[in-house]
């Protein structure tokens, strides 16, 4: 299995795995990520689903995301802390190369459909589907509007 690579939004350079500083400052930036976690905390007397939305806000920490490095300074070993990083309401994104690499490999991620299940309640889930079908709606409706009036420009031309 090849390392993958990445192409720095701010230098341009193309790079891979452990190459993660840019031009000695901090880490590459690349294209955002997003990643979406299902475990939207509930409370134990009521349905996972039902409309409470108050525990539904909730955080979680995951820990070593990038993991602790062992470097080497004048001769001496020194170890460098890693990283957190906190999804808030099931949502982390980063540009972070690094995060991301180490967030792709422990994997466990979830689609959006699974996350609206989640994370929304009821009444939540069934407005964001009405806001769907109007959009669909007024989507069909402009499309039917433009092949009127084409079909109106070539009868009469």
């Amino acid at each position: 299995m090849s390392l993958p690579t990445w192409k720095c939004d701010v230098c341009g350079k193309k790079f891979t795995v452990g190459e993660w500083v840019c031009d000695g400052q901090s880490n590459h930036t690349v294209t955002r990520k997003e990643y979406l976690l299902n475990d939207a905390p509930t409370d134990p007397g009521h349905a996972p689903n039902g409309g409470m939305d108050s525990l539904r806000d909730g955080k979680l920490r995951i820990c070593n995301i990038p993991p602790d490095k062992t470097i080497v300074v004048n001769g001496e070993t020194q170890r460098v802390a890693g990283g957190n990083v906190e999804f808030i309401r099931g949502r982390f994104s980063t540009t972070d190369p690094e995060q991301q690499y180490f967030l792709d490999k422990k994997g466990g991620y979830c689609t959006e459909e699974q996350w609206e299940a989640a994370w929304l309640s009821n009444s939540q889930q069934l407005e964001l589907e009405r806001m769907r079908l109007n959009s669909m709606r007024q989507r069909l409706e402009a499309e039917r509007n433009e092949l009127l009036t084409q079909t109106k420009q070539r009868v009469g031309a």
